[in-house]
């Protein structure tokens, strides 16, 4: 199975840190019940919490506390959502098969690591977390020269297609397609024309602009049936910020270009699983020169 780059992190966290024993289960057992580590006894007197296994974020391994007192070196990968290989230095001894196959393998369950050794499943719980090194952000990474000289994207930008309701469906539509599904939306009586213009207008009217100095500005025509007088109060009072060429501006976040590529500041909270997320989206023009924006709602287009 292929593995993005959110499983591959999320695996990483679970399973750096130090395991070690909690239950035994037998495969003989009539009920599987689970057997605590500490009451499941080895040839030599000693029970199976002597050992233990650490994983690192290089993806190293080590194994201690096993029979033989011997520590063991080695490398894990994920290979799935809930599963892991190991390669200890231990294997090299052991014949290939389905014993072999079986103690290199690690599954996740309930929250344990459980290795199958023959009849045998241990399932493993993490006593100590490990350190992951946390990627910055975005925000907090500094461009270089290369960097500060892309300006490419330096510009305005018409809204080309939106995600747009065409009274059954939400689709990526043009202007024109959006008028006309709204056309077809008043004649079922599914919309007031007044109501109509203002939705065409609020999505498609919409001016990106990209400065120099690395500001995002949304700007909106300002309404006709607003005066000079009006919009002078309005800046006054500080109602609105600015106004430019007919419109006024409605947000300004930030861009920047980092590692050679473009992002901009969505201020956007984002939390998954209790995870802070990154605000930061990257911009990438599509294949036909369009640039997705707003979480991949719109296709801006240069004007």
């Amino acid at each position: 199975m292929t593995l993005d780059e959110s499983d591959l992190k999320n695996g990483l966290r679970f399973i750096v840190g130090t395991w070690r024993p909690d239950y035994v289960v037998s495969m003989f057992s009539n009920d599987l019940a689970h057997i605590p580590a500490a009451d499941f006894k080895t040839d030599d007197g000693s029970d199976l919490t002597a050992l233990c296994f650490v994983f690192t974020e290089d993806h190293a391994v080590k194994a201690f506390g096993s029979p033989d007192g011997k520590e063991y070196g080695g490398k894990w990968e994920q290979t799935g959502w809930s599963d892991y290989k190991l390669d200890l230095d231990a294997f090299d001894e052991i014949p290939e098969g389905p014993f072999k196959e079986g103690v290199r393998s690690l599954s996740v369950q309930d929250g344990r690591l459980v290795l199958g050794l023959a009849f045998l499943a241990i399932a493993f719980m993490k006593t100590e977390e490990g350190v992951v090194t946390e990627e910055p952000d975005v925000g907090d990474l500094t461009p270089s020269e290369t960097d500060l000289a892309m300006k490419d994207i330096v510009g305005r930008y018409a809204v080309a297609r939106a995600n747009f309701y065409d009274g059954e469906n939400f689709e990526m539509l043009s202007r024109d397609e959006a008028a006309a599904a709204l056309e077809k939306m008043i004649a079922g009586g599914q919309i007031e024309a007044g109501e109509a213009g203002e939705r065409l207008g609020s999505v498609y009217d919409t001016v990106t602009e990209f400065t120099d100095d690395y500001k995002v500005k949304t700007w909106m025509p300002l309404p006709a049936s607003v005066s000079e007088d009006d919009v002078r109060a309005a800046l006054e009072s500080g109602e609105i910020e600015e106004v430019s060429d007919g419109m006024f501006l409605t947000e300004t976040k930030e861009w920047k270009a980092v590692n050679g590529k473009y992002y901009y500041n969505t201020e956007a909270h984002r939390e998954i699983f209790g995870e802070v997320k990154s605000p930061w989206d990257e911009l990438a023009f599509d294949e036909n020169g369009l640039l997705p924006f707003g979480d991949g709602w719109m296709l801006l287009e240069k004007i």
